[in-house]
């Protein structure tokens, strides 16, 4: 079995691809902090729950020939919302909001990455032979 195919590891790959993608949502948001009418972007919060759905191994039925097929990793869906507050100008980005998510998602970022360390430690050690 590929090592990136297993349902741990490729989930923890979602996980960090969708972190990633979050907080490059979040510099730009603080990048257009100042930008008339601007709102601020994010990613849709159930992503990750769809893609672990995915992944539980229980199928949906397919009762109707109309019903799409479900299957493979959900793509995120980026919402454009507005913070608590929007300034004269239209800009809805709040920066201390902003920097808030940031931190949030460097903190699920680093646990997600101890993870996957913790993953391939424990192949490792299943990997070696008796008494070594």
């Amino acid at each position: 079995m590929d090592i990136g195919q297993a349902p741990y590891f490729e989930l923890l790959r979602i996980r960090l691809d969708q972190l990633s993608q979050r907080q490059r949502l979040i510099a730009e948001n603080i990048a257009n902090a100042s930008t008339p009418g601007y709102t601020p972007r994010d990613l849709d919060a159930s992503a990750f729950q769809r893609a672990l759905d995915a992944q539980s191994g229980v199928a949906l039925a397919r009762t109707n020939a109309g019903h799409m097929a479900a299957g493979g990793a959900p793509q995120a869906v980026i919402v454009t919302r507005a913070d608590s507050e929007t300034t004269l100008d239209g800009n809805a980005v709040v920066l201390e909001e902003q920097t808030v998510r940031a931190a949030e998602t460097r903190m699920q970022y680093e646990t997600a990455l101890a993870l996957y360390q913790k993953g391939l430690q424990l192949l490792r050690m299943a990997s070696r032979p008796p008494g070594r």
